[in-house]
């Protein structure tokens, strides 16, 4: 089983194949960052028809949160002025970041979107690789980071699911860890961090 933490977003194509998706690549969790009204709408109601897709909302919309909601995402100030309202994961992309967010979310846990560095000063979070980012990490900061703090995206439809596992190999390559050893544990932070199993 692996897990998608970063769905862009869905279409058409998605849902007709979505039955083959997790068959062919067991990919069978699918987590997406809806941002405005129409967005949140949709992955809500996405999320109440396919028990494989979860979703994110910006902290500051928490109050709209359903039992499909993992985590919430931060993505402007006001959602950071929202951050000592919550018990949930948080969601930050890696363009967002820079030192007063960072600071501010250095006692939170979470994960860094389409991350490209080790983001070594936000220690409780995971570093999220996929093949729009992997390039941005060359062999030994990837074989220096900890397969603890690695979760797995597509970013799909930029990238197809197909692509976490040629992500995975250059990780593996990196730190002579076997392909499905990191995918596992890469599952096991995924779940225990959303709250599907306990860790």
């Amino acid at each position: 089983m692996t897990i998608d933490v970063n769905l862009s977003r869905t279409d058409e194509d998605f849902f007709d194949n979505l039955d083959d998706i997790i068959e062919d690549t067991m990919v069978q969790m699918f987590i997406l960052h809806p941002k405005n009204a129409s967005e949140i709408a949709e992955a809500q109601q996405n999320a109440s028809e396919y028990e494989s897709l979860f979703y994110s909302l910006p902290l500051h919309l928490r109050g709209e949160a359903d039992e499909n909601c993992v985590a919430f995402s931060i993505s402007s100030d006001e959602d950071v002025a929202s951050l000592p309202d919550t018990t949930k994961p948080l969601i930050v992309d890696q363009s967002f970041l820079n030192d007063p967010i960072v600071t501010a979310l250095k006692d939170a846990r979470g994960i860094i979107l389409n991350a490209t560095s080790a983001n070594n000063a936000l220690e409780n979070f995971y570093v999220s690789l996929g093949a729009g980012t992997i390039g941005s990490f060359d062999t030994e900061t990837l074989s220096a980071l900890s397969m603890d703090r690695i979760v797995l995206q597509s970013n799909y439809p930029d990238h197809g699911f197909d692509e976490i596992f040629s992500t995975v190999k250059v990780i593996s390559d990196a730190m002579f860890r076997p392909e499905q050893s990191i995918i596992a544990r890469a599952t096991k932070s995924s779940l225990e961090l959303f709250g599907f199993r306990k860790s």
